[in-house]
């Protein structure tokens, strides 16, 4: 099953959590995830997948 949330460093040197079939970033409760260390970054976007899959999965896709 494919990754649906990936990171994308910015230009200023911080990083961004995107949707990886979309190519935008990922808003959750109205904030952009966006603009965040890379430890923040990577450990929601491990949360973030993880939550997609249980998802996915409880819904036989």
């Amino acid at each position: 099953m494919p990754q649906r949330y990936g990171i994308e460093e910015t230009p200023e040197g911080t990083w961004d959590i995107v949707d990886v079939f979309t190519g935008l970033p990922v808003v959750e409760d109205g904030v952009p995830l966006i603009d965040m260390p890379i430890e923040e970054a990577d450990d929601l976007v491990g949360l973030l997948n993880r939550r997609d899959r249980e998802q996915r999965g409880k819904n036989g896709i």
